[in-house]
Order: structure tokens, then sequence, then C-alpha cells
């Protein structure tokens, strides 16, 4: 009788080991990872989008927590050059791949819901405030400058799964399913303007999946 009140009490104490990843009061840091390929409707171009994202989040009520993430993103622009003088020759030399980098600040909430001990689901809302530093082009086709200022500032809503190998580690998978961004700035003459009429995306626009890990204390 006393073996089987054991076993019973050691097995309740795994399962709120192994459900208290998200509990009240606790928290979690990590990072996400992602990449994407985004199709331009000017110059028949597209960019390519390399995105690194450390989180950090505190669980206000069991299952649900709020956070931050600070997003460092580098993109390359497909389809289009550049020239720009080498120092080295004397020469002005074509270069293929204009290249802005990002960095935005975004506050969000998640919820989470149960599937097994081991696998939760959860949908995540962002708030994005985003800053970028691009190079400058002429009419011409020739590098003039540098650039850094707000780039602007959007929204999105991502599902997503945690898988929880260990108590304290979780593996992540997730994706924007709607998204907005309001640009401040435009050029006409940039591809990597926001259309003003299509700053609603949807997931099949521009498909870039996230994988992440997390660990919680």
């Amino acid at each position: 009788m006393n073996l089987k009140l054991t076993i019973m009490a050691a097995l309740c104490a795994i399962g709120l080991c192994l459900h208290a990843q998200t509990k009240k009061g606790s928290g979690f840091a990590g990072v996400n990872i992602s990449f994407g390929t985004e199709k331009q409707k000017i110059y028949n171009s597209s960019i390519n989008n390399l995105t690194f994202t450390p989180k950090g989040g505190y669980f206000l009520r069991d299952d649900f927590a709020i956070g931050l993430e600070f997003a460092f993103n580098l993109s390359k622009l497909r389809g289009t050059h550049y020239t720009e003088w080498d120092s080295e020759y004397g020469i002005y030399q074509d270069t293929y791949g204009v290249k802005e980098l990002n960095f935005g600040i975004s506050p969000f909430v998640r919820k989470y819901l149960n599937v097994k001990h081991f696998l939760k689901v959860y949908a995540q809302a962002n708030i994005l405030f985003q800053v970028n530093s691009t190079k400058i082009i002429d009419d011409e086709g020739y590098l003039i400058g540098y650039d850094n200022r707000l780039k602007g500032y959007g929204a999105s809503l991502s599902p997503g799964f945690a898988f929880f190998p260990t108590r304290k580690v979780a593996i992540e998978f997730f994706f924007p399913i709607i998204s907005y961004f309001h640009q401040d700035y435009y050029d006409e003459f940039s591809a990597y303007n926001f259309e003003k009429r299509h700053n609603i995306k949807l997931a099949l626009d521009n498909f870039m999946p996230s994988i992440g890990a997390s660990f919680h204390f």
C-alpha cells in the first residue's frame, strides 16, 4: 500500500514539474531565428530576409505571458545593382544586392494551450517599432551615402508550437499568419517600400517561419 502511494505521489510530482514551465510567476528567455524571401512588384526583384531575435517573457497568469523581443534583421535585395567606388583599385564597381539592416523593439503577449505535458500550442500578438540603416542609391544607380531613421511601426499575430524535451527547455516553431506595417517614409525608387495600399500581409504573401529555443525559470 505504501509503495502504491509513493508511486502515485511521484507521478503527481512529475506531472506538476512538467507543467510548471508556464505557471504564474515563472519566466523565460531565448532566441528565434527566421529566414524568408519576399517578392517585390518593383524592378522584378525579391528580398532575402534573415532575422535574429533575442526575447524574454514573464507569466502574469498560468499559460499567459507578456514579454519583449529585440529583432535584428538583415535583408538583401536581389535583381538590382548599384555602382560603388572601390578605393583599393580607384575605380567604380558594379555591386549586386542592396542591403538593409533593421533593428526593432517588439512587446508581445502570448497565450498557451496544453496539448500534451510536453507539447503546447500558443498564439502570440506583437507590436513592432523599427529603425533601419540602408544604403542610398541615386537615380543612376550610384551609392551616394547611408541613411538611418525610424522606418515605421506595425503589428502581427502568430500561431506556434512549443515542445518541451525537459521541464526548463522549449523548442518553438511559429509564423506570422497576419501582419501590418506602416512605413514612415517613402521613396518611389526604392524596392524596400511597403505599398501604401497593401500594408496588410497574410502568411501566403510573405511566409517567414521562425524556429527558436527558450529557457524557462
